[in-house]
């Protein structure tokens, strides 16, 4: 029976197509007739549907576990010496897995989304299953057609190419699953906003069922984009957390979309408004959240991060891209116009701020979005090759981000509000945030120029609640704090960093920012699928011993490829970091050693964010109920 395992994955990837198909063709043959038992059928299909991804994904996870040779994706992504944990990372180390995963996950927010709603009568759901269905069955016919990581070896090879050793750490065994988590959440949000279009009627219930299911797809993002920069920190070897390399941009995109999303929900479903707005970023962040995989997995893009490139796959996924994209937009142009704003607001009011920020949201994301893609349209023109760097998103984002400042500064403390004169805390409030400003537009680039803004404005936010308003914002407040930790984060990461780059030998000793770097001996061993060259360095503050850095050379045999694996000392204030480079003479190497204070804050503060985010999310649903 075993032999036959990676043709039974196959047909279930099949049968789901089938299913998915058909989910959509009982919906509005239920509509239709008004028949709830044939709608019903929705439910029962998206169980169906992920009961059958999740056996073919089970079968792909035994083939890697077992080392099936036999399967060209088994083969071109392990090795039989791997363990057991990074077998089970290679399954979404490689395209063909990747994009499985990704439909398996989003099946699964689908059946969640049935299960949730089984009992519910409203059109509003299963047009909301159909349209899932619909996006998984085009994913599938891609994956099946152009992806598909059960075809066959014959004969078998003897042995596997290896994991890339790029992928083989903590943060890419998790990374992908926490993105494609979040891309799934945000995508059932942006169904319930096409189901609300079909339906006729975006109302404060629709807003409340699209952010319940924003909310999660959001931490889950927020959670893959912390850990896919802190493993770029650690594997890379260049000391930073964020490039603008184009696959870290596109996960950003949808992160922006979505983080505008959550803003403008919150509003459709306290007062009604902004309902276009939340219909048309709900579908944005759906377009940008396919446009990442188009970007990541097509290979139309160079980046540091893209370990599957493949042209021939290009033209298919753009296809299926462009009918996602042109057919969701086409629905929102043909049936907004037919809803009505539900109230009104004041020239100078909170949601004239929030509305405010939501436009400056979407300039910084319309700026990444062109520095992103203006390579490859440069590239198409037939002009050249031409990279877009840090330089120009800092300068570009910059104007923004300051303007930013100004809009979150007076939501936050209520500058809104008409009122004869401003108290104390609000002065103080606006000198804090002033010298912030200042020192974000004079002295840092547009991300630390950022991180000013959203800082001067959680400050002048606690500088003017009230003891008792702050206990009824814990969750709006852990989560600003969040904001504030990743700001100083940012800030002091990138004015406080210190290099050095040298060539050094056992013995050798080295200050750096007051610091003593001492290169004590060199240690060789062999893992499982590589060997090592390990130099251990220790680290003194003053004539204490602090730490010891280790960093590595690392040879995997399989792919013939060699690794160089940073050496990391932290605390809560300070990262120290070594880099051994190639060897340049008898036991001496190049060495770049690192010092900078508060990187460790910006994932704390990511975290925290989360956590806030989620406390926001359940005191919501405690108080819907």
């Amino acid at each position: 029976m075993d032999v036959f395992l990676p043709e039974a994955g196959f047909l279930a990837l099949l049968l789901s197509i089938g299913v998915n198909l058909l989910t959509p063709f009982a919906v509005l043959v239920g509509i239709r007739l008004r028949w709830q038992r044939v709608m019903r059928l929705a439910h029962f299909g998206a169980q169906a549907q992920f009961i059958l991804l999740l056996l073919a994904f089970a079968i792909l996870v035994r083939c890697f576990l077992v080392s099936d040779f036999s399967v060209i994706y088994v083969a071109q992504h392990s090795y039989s010496l791997l363990p057991w944990g990074l077998k089970l990372a290679a399954v979404w180390g490689g395209h063909e897995g990747s994009l499985l995963l990704w439909v398996l996950l989003l099946s699964g927010w689908s059946a969640l989304f049935a299960w949730r709603y089984r009992r519910e009568s409203d059109d509003l759901f299963p047009l909301t299953l159909a349209a899932l269905a619909l996006i998984v069955a085009l994913l599938l016919l891609f994956v099946t057609a152009w992806s598909d990581p059960f075809v066959r070896l014959f004969p078998p090879a003897v042995e596997g190419r290896d994991l890339n050793p790029m992928l083989q750490h903590l943060g890419l065994i998790l990374h992908p699953p926490l993105l494609y988590l979040g891309y799934g959440g945000l995508t059932v949000a942006a169904c319930v906003a096409l189901a609300s279009l079909l339906r006729g009627g975006f109302c404060a219930a629709t807003a409340w069922v699209c952010w319940r299911w924003a909310l999660p797809g959001w931490c889950a993002l927020t959670l893959g984009i912390i850990l896919g920069s802190w493993w770029a920190y650690c594997e890379l070897g260049w000391g930073g957390w964020w490039f603008w390399d184009p696959v870290e941009n596109a996960s950003l995109l949808p992160w922006l979309s979505a983080s505008a999303l959550l803003h403008s929900l919150y509003v459709s479903r306290q007062r009604g408004i902004f309902r276009h707005w939340s219909q048309l970023l709900a579908i944005v962040t759906l377009i940008l959240s396919l446009l990442g995989t188009l970007i990541v997995r097509s290979g139309i893009l160079v980046s540091v991060h893209a370990f599957a490139l493949d042209n021939v796959r290009a033209v298919p996924l753009f296809i299926l891209f462009s009918l996602l994209s042109l057919g969701s937009l086409g629905l929102y142009g043909w049936r907004a116009k037919m809803e009505r704003q539900a109230a009104r607001f004041d020239g100078w009011s909170r949601e004239t701020l929030i509305l405010a920020a939501l436009l400056l949201f979407c300039a910084v994301l319309l700026i990444v979005l062109v520095g992103t893609l203006y390579p490859m349209l440069y590239g198409l023109l037939g002009w050249g090759r031409i990279s877009v760097g840090a330089p120009w998103f800092n300068r570009a984002t910059l104007p923004f981000a300051l303007l930013m400042l100004v809009t979150m500064g007076l939501a936050a403390g209520g500058f809104w509000k008409r009122s004869p004169r401003l108290s104390l805390r609000q002065g103080g409030g606006a000198l804090i945030a002033g010298l912030l400003t200042t020192a974000a537009g004079w002295r840092l680039g547009a991300m630390e120029a950022l991180a000013c803004g959203l800082t001067a404005a959680v400050l002048l936010r606690l500088w003017l609640q009230p003891p008792a308003a702050l206990r009824r914002q814990l969750p709006a407040l852990l989560a600003h704090t969040g904001v504030l930790i990743v700001a100083f984060g940012i800030i002091f990461s990138g004015g406080s960093r210190q290099e050095i780059s040298l060539n050094m030998r056992p013995g050798q000793q080295v200050a750096l920012a007051g610091y003593s770097f001492r290169f004590e001996r060199l240690d060789l061993a062999a893992r499982e699928n590589y060997t090592t060259e390990t130099a251990q360095i220790a680290l003194f503050d003053g004539e204490k011993r602090i730490g010891t850095l280790r960093p590595e050379r690392r040879f995997y045999a399989a792919r013939r490829q060699q690794m160089m694996e940073p050496g990391i000392r932290w605390n809560l204030l300070h990262d120290w970091y070594a880099v051994m480079g190639e060897k340049t003479g008898p036991e001496r190497y190049a060495v770049r050693l690192y010092v900078q204070t508060g990187v460790r804050w910006i994932w704390g503060g990511g975290l925290l964010m989360v956590i806030g985010a989620l406390l926001s999310g359940w005191r919501g649903r405690r108080r819907h109920a």
